[in-house]
This record gives C-alpha cells, structure tokens and sequence, in this order.
C-alpha cells in the first residue's frame, strides 16, 4: 500500500507540472493581404484557454508561435506604419526618451490594413491549431 501511495506522490506533481497533458505545437505560418505579404506587424491568437500569444511579423510576412495549445482559436493581425511621424519622432525626443528604431522595411512595402482585423471580436480570423494551415490570407 505505502508503495502504491508514492508512485501516485510522484505521478500528482507530474501531472500538475505538465500542464495536465495539453498537448501544444509551434504555429507557423505567412501573414498576407491581397496577396501581398503584410512586411511588419504583429499576430495575436487567443487560444480555446484564454492564453494569449503574440509574434512579430518579418519583412515577409512570416510568424512563428510557439507553445499554442491544439484546438480552437482566434486571431488578429495589426500592422501600424513603421514609419513614426516627424511630430511623434520630435515629442519623444523632447521627453527625453531614447528614439525607438523602426523596423527596417523598405520604402513602398507597408501598406494599411483593415481596422477590423487589429480586434480579435472583428477580424473574423479563426484557426484549429494543429489541424488547419497557418497561412492568414486577408481580404
């Protein structure tokens, strides 16, 4: 009895440590608008749990998250101007922050997104992590 009381002492915290068997995988995938791949950004998908898990967007439109757990999920996708406006560049500098460099994206590849697509509740972006492609084509 005492034995079978310390292998279920060990397999406890095991289970707990494990996240309880929720299997997870990397989601992998290109971000593209009319075709055109979004070149900055970021992905936000909020999985079946509640967890949130965001990526920046490449150049070419790529993104990778890690860790997201198979099932359900929505999505949204925002892509503000990589460009800061010269009144926005000026008031950081006169508050005495440190300029943020901007993304390195070349001239005429960012273009605005929908609105509709920044907000998880308007985008209309679902996927089934682990069963559907990755790719977010935006019409």
């Amino acid at each position: 009895m005492s034995r079978r009381l310390s292998i279920v002492g060990l397999l406890v915290p095991l289970a707990l440590t494990s996240g309880c068997g929720q299997r997870t995988v990397a989601v992998v995938g290109k971000v593209t608008y009319q075709g055109r791949p979004v070149v900055t950004g970021t992905v936000t998908l909020m999985a079946a749990d509640g967890s949130i898990h965001q990526s920046g967007i490449d150049t070419e439109g790529r993104y990778r998250l890690d860790r997201v757990p198979v099932g359900p999920a929505t999505l949204s996708v925002s892509s503000p101007d990589p460009a800061p406006s010269a009144r926005a560049r000026q008031l950081g500098e006169s508050a005495g922050r440190p300029r943020r460099a901007a993304p390195t994206v070349a001239e005429g590849a960012w273009f605005p997104l929908p609105t509709k697509y920044a907000d998880p509740a308007t985008s209309g972006l679902t996927l089934h992590v682990g069963r559907d492609s990755a790719d977010i084509d935006l019409k």
